[in-house]
């Protein structure tokens, strides 16, 4: 990746993980419950300026928060949804979040993988057999018809912007796979074909969102417009491909999961095996290979794979950890 293909990648993750925790209070590193448009929006200013690579203002909000609340009496937010506009460039980006652990939604879908729906849903001139798993599907669905607080649709917006502007999709985790799915189906949708919008999408850390012809199917689509960022040494992108995710059994020899785990990860490599998931961007154009290392002083294994799926990214795109500030892990997790 270049110097300018670094700094972009810079500047997209800290817009994913100021989204992410958009409905996260930093001083306890809980969820918020039933998160107000206006504390969101709020968030994602306050965390924009503190971030090295998009301080002073370099960001604007053009369109949201979207915010999808669980249905529940807590009312943690399942999904965030926001365009950001570069005052420099003018270039928007549309930045979906990724999981919220306290959210039930979020949790389903990161986890209903043993079905797939067509992608033809969503665009219909693509091959049915393109298929997104169930978790996408709902995700999916969510993100493109919650509105913001004056009612209207992300395409609803997208549709005012000026003819030919480019549209960034941004995500980490849940969010990169769910970035994945709406920028195909942004980039086809009938409302917006005569806008001539110009569409990239960069991920971070996620997870397979469909099957193998799906993954042609962006390749083909999006091809040099697109960039998966991934570490080696997080797990997250290693599911559901069948034959990768059985590399969580050995990959941190000081950190091992348990007995129970490697069962359940040998139960979902064979479950997975015939719905033949796939990463997209397998060629060095579209993807940028982060080769993590394992943290030695972290012999608990939920611990490492929770710092090399979010502060890892950090380190290995030449920030510091304090360049985007990150709430503390939750008590549960940080016990």
């Amino acid at each position: 990746m270049s110097n300018a293909g670094t700094e972009q990648a810079q500047i997209n993750l800290t817009l994913a993980y100021v989204v992410n925790n958009s409905a996260t209070d930093f001083f306890s590193g809980k969820a918020i419950k039933d998160p107000t448009v206006e504390q969101v929006s709020q968030n994602i200013k306050t965390g924009l300026n503190l971030s090295k690579m998009t301080q002073n203002h370099q960001f604007s909000i053009a369109w949201g928060p979207a915010v999808l609340r669980d249905p529940d009496s807590d009312q943690y937010a399942a999904h965030i949804t926001v365009v950001l506009q570069s005052v420099a460039t003018g270039e928007y980006s549309v930045v979906t979040s990724g999981t919220d652990f306290s959210s039930p939604v979020d949790l389903l879908e990161d986890n209903l993988y043993e079905t797939l729906v067509s992608f033809r849903k969503y665009v219909p001139s693509c091959s049915d057999l393109a298929g997104i798993s169930a978790g996408t599907d709902i995700g999916l669905s969510s993100v493109i018809l919650t509105t913001d607080s004056n009612g209207a649709t992300l395409v609803d917006f997208l549709k005012t912007v000026r003819p030919s502007s480019t549209i960034n999709v941004i995500g980490h985790s849940l969010g990169g796979a769910l970035a994945s799915a709406l920028v195909l189906y942004l980039k086809n949708a009938r409302d917006l074909q005569a806008s001539n919008l110009k569409f990239t999408c960069e991920t971070f850390a996620a997870p397979t969102a469909g099957n193998d012809i799906f993954a042609g199917y962006f390749d083909e689509q999006m091809g040099a417009n697109s960039t998966r960022v991934w570490n080696t040494c997080d797990i997250v992108p290693m599911a559901w491909n069948a034959k990768t995710i059985l590399n969580v059994k050995t990959i941190y020899s000081s950190a091992p999961p348990s007995d129970a785990i490697k069962v359940l990860i040998d139960a979902i490599s064979i479950t997975s095996t015939p719905l033949n998931y796939s990463q997209w961007g397998n060629y060095d154009a579209q993807q940028k290979r982060l080769d993590g290392k394992p943290a030695d002083e972290l012999t608990n294994f939920y611990l490492q794979a929770g710092y090399q799926h979010i502060p890892a990214y950090i380190l290995l795109l030449g920030l510091n950890l304090g360049d985007i500030p990150l709430p503390p892990p939750p008590p549960t997790q940080a016990q």
